[in-house]
């Protein structure tokens, strides 16, 4: 125990002097785009260390012997995630990856962000909020939607980095669909390790061309496909969420 809690005091003062250090990029020897990606990363890998740290135990082991069936029932959602790929615009050439160097860092932020935002939203808040909302008749519901709201209205803070306020209302509505999708199948699946593979696959899709490439991205078969998945997904889970929320209702969620 002592040792944990020492790991996650080091961890957080890490996350700190991280922070600090990318509030000065000039500092570090790297032309733009390569400090870019690295101060993107850093922090958040040392976020998602200390995370790590606070919750190590049940809540990021898994029962094995679900997890076939809990990837089975989880495909709608891998479906949101690879639909958000510019599949059309790279092979037009509309689009084009032109980093191939940075791949590696660039895959290293997709996974960072998407361990610090599952273990945070999912993990740790979400259960904090079941647990309050427990007595309360559609607690289920409630906990969901809130920690939704949380996770989507964490994006205003891109409008301190100079995005335009239009982009970061429409990141604040799909993220808050999002959220409410990894919510539901956290609280199904109750492995945040599926959650955050789908989240890292999602980024990948959708910052590839934004951040190691150029051109336009999003093209009409980039819309339908997003638009099919999400609509189905949509479906899914809600009616997902209906039968586990009767389920627990009976005592045998």
């Amino acid at each position: 125990m002592k040792a944990r809690k020492a790991a996650a005091v080091s961890l957080f003062i890490l996350c700190l002097v991280t922070v600090v250090l990318c509030s000065f990029p000039r500092i570090f020897p790297w032309e733009e785009k390569t400090v870019r990606l690295l101060c993107e990363t850093l922090p958040r890998l040392a976020a998602a260390g200390f995370l790590l740290a606070v919750l190590w135990g049940k809540a990021l082991c898994p029962q094995r012997k679900n997890f076939w069936r809990f990837l089975l029932w989880s495909l709608p959602c891998f479906a949101v995630a690879f639909a958000n790929f510019p599949y059309s615009a790279l092979i037009s050439g509309n689009a084009r990856i032109e980093r191939t160097d940075l791949v590696w860092l660039f895959l290293l932020k997709c996974l960072s962000v998407a361990l610090m935002e599952e273990l945070f939203f999912r993990a740790l808040l979400l259960p904090f909020l079941r647990e309050k909302f427990r007595k309360y008749k559609g607690g289920f519901y409630l906990s969901v939607l809130l920690s939704a709201a949380l996770f989507s209205l964490m994006h205003l803070i891109n409008l301190f980095y100079g995005a335009p306020f239009g982009a970061i209302a429409l990141q604040i509505g799909y993220t808050f669909l999002l959220g409410i999708m990894f919510g539901v199948m956290f609280c199904i699946t109750k492995n945040v390790w599926l959650c955050v593979t789908v989240h890292m696959i999602f980024d990948i899709g959708g910052l590839i061309v934004t951040d190691l490439g150029t051109g336009p991205f999003q093209d009409t078969l980039f819309w339908i496909l997003t638009a099919i998945a999400g609509a189905v997904c949509a479906v899914y889970i809600a009616v997902s969420a209906y039968r586990f929320q009767k389920k627990e209702e009976r005592g045998i969620g």
